[in-house]
């Protein structure tokens, strides 16, 4: 079934005012993840990913050995993709249950 149109007429004001609110909330939803990618690294050290993730060096160790994070090895320097590890973690993310309102 087709939906009605709703048309709304509204004088230079409302209009001006629906239009900044529309801009601001736009605005404030990307902000955090403006400044997120502005301040990431493209590639972090160990230290760097223990920060991040709260992983032990043992963790990270055998992540890497079973080739479950990508990284870049050159000699013994080693480095992790910034948007393997994100991606990693998104993989990876459980959703939490949903509960009802007496919490069980």
């Amino acid at each position: 079934m087709n939906q009605p149109i709703q048309t709304i007429v509204a004088d230079a004001g409302a209009l001006k005012e629906f239009i900044t609110e529309a801009v601001t909330q736009a605005v404030e939803a990307a902000m955090p993840a403006a400044i997120r990618r502005s301040k990431h690294k493209e590639w972090l050290t160990k230290d760097d990913l223990k920060e991040l993730t709260g992983w032990s060096n043992r963790t990270i160790q055998y992540l890497r050995d079973t080739r479950q994070i990508p990284f870049s090895q050159h000699g013994r320097k080693i480095l992790y993709p910034t948007a393997g590890i994100e991606k990693f973690l998104k993989d990876h993310y459980v959703k939490p249950r949903k509960t009802d309102e007496n919490g069980g």
